[in-house]
């Protein structure tokens, strides 16, 4: 997909037409899209001016398709910022400026804003001028792309951030707009949290009028406010009391908007009961259920499952958590027993529970007791769960409608997983990061074998992460970005550099990210560590968002021709104490013979290595050849009868593109990146493998010339 009016190549699938689609104000008909797509519009119909973002999935495309927004207006802003920190604060200037602003990361990113938040949370926004602040963040509770999953509504217990969490691909959007009237009426940033199998679902949206025409709008002021702005000893004090008095008036119905913001809601029939069995009697029993975020969507599914209009309490404002809609729930449906459907932690639970001991309420109560923390809930789970045998306050029990239903699917589906072989990311076809950790291990192992010193592995947070799997094994420890050089400070400090010695690894987009602080503590500290830098031009793993390295020639974000691009060698080279070693990632044999030398050497040493990412580069690549006519001159690289399966391309570089069937190897040229790569070519030792020009007329064959490695690739 790409934008007519700038070359500009949109790696992720959109729903609409063409991104800017998305921001048509006269949108009126209802359209299927993404959980990110949605906050997006629901971004642009608040009339937001602001979004900073620091790309992580499961929140990346936000800022992706914001950008375009920007780009056709002059007073709508974008900044891909160098991480969380950065984005959040400036979100937060913006804010204070008069603008709506927004935020978006992914859970993690909760971490690094956490610092300023605490504080922001005294000073709050300027509600007066409709400046509300909202942060859209996304969890990822079966760690599908991060080192954890931490449940970050807990940071809600001592900040004091409420939550909205919406349940549907349509409250994704509506939620946003909800979000920012209420940080205006209470004059606090909010966040709205969502988790991945929300930000990636498939639903309906219908479109809202604009609150704000952009083509309206004007700068921002900076309003001094010296009482409220500025946190230190007695003004922070005053601004903490403030928080906490708003806090206490929002969980006690203290502001007038249940109508207009709905922040809880109540459902069921009176009459529907289920039959609870406890020591084989059987008893029917009036089951209360209460959910939040996509807890909810499952409940829903259950009711309809069961043809039961279950008695409900949904609560979208998850922090404060608002006491009149539990109280009410109860004295309305007097539930004999309470069920909690929430991801991860006991959020949820812990303030029902809270609520029920100030009322001197006693309902069992079944909650992450019987619901795992670990993982992501489904339907499927919760129903197998409530099947079989319950404990609660010393009770044991199960109920029937669900042991009837539940338990053959639940089997069903047991059966099937069981067939499901297990796959671990690897690299992609082509990447020049395969290169490098063949070329490191190579270098290493001989290293070791040479010197007896062993070689540990800092690792990090990027493509290069897939370093960590077979076959190349370079990776000792992965923990958060900046990590695998942080780390490596306290490493070499304490082991013996006669027997062990540490090489850390970081991205160029991490680098910038959280890496330089801690490589200026390496240099600072002279510790024996070599620093490798890998630098594919993007911040890849995410969907190829710009890095503040990237090239001019291949910098292409929206209405930003003139932003300066930063240089890691430029940063790094007053730092080096030897000169700074740049090495090509499809460059093999030079670089593990580079490796071997650089070993050798003491202090910390800089190896940075520059390639672009191998689907961008083929991306580009297309896209210029689709520009041209017709060629006819096309490169395969193939197997030869010759391969003896000494398996060096097919196990020890660990290509993708080569195949293996019954006694022979071939190459999959649908994933084969061809002659942008050729990497299997230069590390065959047996020539087996070979280019090809192929070529051909309209309708006919030509001359076709093999290739074997030049002179200058032996």
């Amino acid at each position: 997909m790409y934008d007519l009016a700038i070359y500009k190549y949109v790696p992720m699938k959109f729903h609409f037409s063409h991104p800017k689609n998305i921001f048509d104000p006269s949108l009126s008909s209802s359209k299927i899209c993404s959980g990110n797509e949605a906050f997006v519009r629901g971004l642009f119909e608040a009339g937001v001016r602001y979004l900073a973002t620091y790309p992580g999935t499961p929140t990346s495309e936000i800022g992706d398709l914001w950008e375009y927004h920007a780009y056709d207006h002059e007073n709508i802003f974008y900044d891909l910022s160098v991480n969380e920190t950065v984005a959040f604060e400036a979100a937060v200037g913006a804010a204070w400026s008069g603008l709506r602003a927004a935020v978006s990361f992914k859970h993690l990113g909760m971490n690094l804003i956490s610092d300023a938040l605490h504080s922001v949370m005294y000073s709050g926004i300027d509600g007066e001028r409709k400046a509300g602040l909202v942060i859209l963040c996304g969890g990822d509770p079966d760690i599908t792309s991060s080192t954890n999953a931490q449940d970050v509504r807990l940071f809600s217990l001592h900040t004091q951030l409420p939550i909205l969490e919406p349940c549907t691909i349509q409250e994704c959007k509506d939620m946003v707009v909800m979000g920012f009237e209420l940080s205006e009426q209470i004059q606090l940033p909010v966040m709205v949290y969502t988790t991945n199998w929300l930000n990636h679902a498939t639903g309906i949206l219908s479109p809202s009028p604009l609150q704000a025409e952009p083509n309206q709008l004007s700068k921002g002021v900076f309003r001094k406010n010296f009482n409220k702005y500025l946190n230190a000893i007695h003004w922070a004090q005053n601004n903490q009391t403030n928080l906490y008095s708003i806090i206490h008036k929002l969980s006690n119905s203290g502001f007038s908007f249940q109508e207009k913001l709905p922040l809880y809601g109540i459902y069921g029939d009176k009459s529907a009961k289920l039959t609870k069995i406890n020591k084989g009697v059987e008893i029917p029993a009036t089951v209360g259920f209460i959910a939040t975020g996509l807890g909810w969507s499952y409940l829903e599914e259950i009711c309809n499952l069961l043809g039961k209009d279950l008695p409900r309490l949904r609560f979208k404002l998850t922090y404060p958590l608002i006491e009149e809609g539990l109280t009410k729930f109860i004295s309305e449906f007097k539930p004999n027993l309470l069920v909690i459907i929430e991801d991860q932690e006991p959020f949820l639970e812990r303030a029902v529970k809270d609520i029920l001991y100030d009322h001197s309420i006693m309902i069992p109560l079944i909650g992450k007791n019987s619901f795992p923390r670990i993982g992501s809930l489904s339907p499927q789970l919760i129903g197998k769960i409530l099947a079989h045998p319950l404990e609660s306050n010393g009770q044991t029990f199960y109920i029937q409608e669900f042991r009837d239903i539940y338990l053959p699917i639940s089997e069903q589906i047991h059966g099937l997983i069981k067939e499901l072989p297990i796959r671990e990311p690897t690299f992609c076809p082509g990447c020049s990061h395969r290169n490098v950790f063949y070329s490191l291990r190579k270098a290493c192992d001989s290293f070791y074998k040479k010197t007896g010193i062993e070689p540990i592995y800092g690792g990090d947070i990027g493509c290069y992460t897939m370093s960590m799997s077979e076959p190349y094994r370079t990776m000792d420890w992965l923990i958060c970005m900046g990590a695998g050089v942080g780390i490596a400070n306290g490493v070499a400090t304490v082991i013996d550099p006669k027997k062990q010695h540490v090489i850390a690894m970081i991205g160029d987009s991490t680098f910038f990210h959280s890496g330089i602080p801690a490589i200026q503590n390496l240099v600072k500290s002279s510790m024996n560590v070599t620093v490798l830098i890998l630098d594919n031009f993007y911040t890849a793993m995410t969907g190829a968002q710009m890095s503040p390295s990237t090239p001019p020639n291949l910098n292409q974000n929206l209405g930003q021709e003139n932003t300066r691009i930063l240089s890691i060698s430029e940063i790094l080279e007053p730092l080096a104490t030897d000169p700074l070693l740049i090495m090509d990632g499809y460059s093999i044999h030079p670089m593990i013979n580079q490796f071997k030398q650089i070993f050798e050497k003491p202090g910390v040493k800089f190896v940075l290595v520059k390639a672009e990412c191998a689907l961008q580069k083929s991306r580009r690549q297309r896209k210029i050849q689709e520009a041209l006519p017709p060629s006819p001159h096309k490169t395969i690289i193939s197997i030869t009868e010759e391969c003896i399966k000494c398996d060096e391309c097919f196990e020890i570089l660990g290509c993708t593109a080569i195949q293996s069937s019954e006694d022979m190897y071939y190459i999959d040229m649908s994933r084969c990146i061809g002659e942008e790569c050729k990497s299997c070519v230069d590390i065959c030792p047996n020539s087996s493998i070979i280019v090809t020009d192929i070529w051909k007329n309209l309708d006919h064959l030509g001359e076709i010339e093999p290739q074997g490695k030049g002179d200058d690739e032996s």
